[in-house]
């Protein structure tokens, strides 16, 4: 068997676990779920849980995913009470490589078995050129 046919496999098999482990809300239809792995970033420590599996929709926008993974990793989501980035928590995508807006929607920017990570005080997902 080829190293890219051994690497699918092992890929289909991670994303089967990933379905069966996933927490999210029953009543949301599976073909509209994106199953994804979050994690809390060292910064946010009061984390009670540090990672799980979770899956949302795909029309739901990033800001409405991270109030949901906080909650459900216990994070403290303090963004609609603070002025500033420094407590601010924003979602970065591991595979995309970047700090994820607040509306955009998770089905276009995340696939199935991506890792999400919760990090606090990192700044606006793009800076302001202005301020530079």
């Amino acid at each position: 068997m080829s190293s890219s046919r051994a690497a699918a496999s092992a890929h289909a098999t991670a994303l089967a676990t990933l379905k069966r482990t996933a927490r999210g809300d029953a009543a949301l239809a599976p073909e509209k779920r994106v199953y994804v792995h979050v994690e809390a970033s060292a910064a946010t420590a009061a984390a009670k849980y540090p990672h799980g599996a979770f899956f949302y929709s795909a029309e739901w926008s990033v800001g409405r995913v991270l109030d949901a993974a906080a909650k459900a990793l216990q994070v403290a989501n303090m963004n609609n009470r603070v002025e500033g980035e420094a407590e601010r928590l924003r979602v970065f995508h591991v595979e995309g490589g970047r700090l994820l807006e607040f509306a955009e929607k998770l089905g276009a920017v995340v696939a199935s078995g991506n890792t999400l990570v919760l990090l606090r005080g990192v700044g606006p997902a793009v800076p302001d050129l202005i301020q530079v």
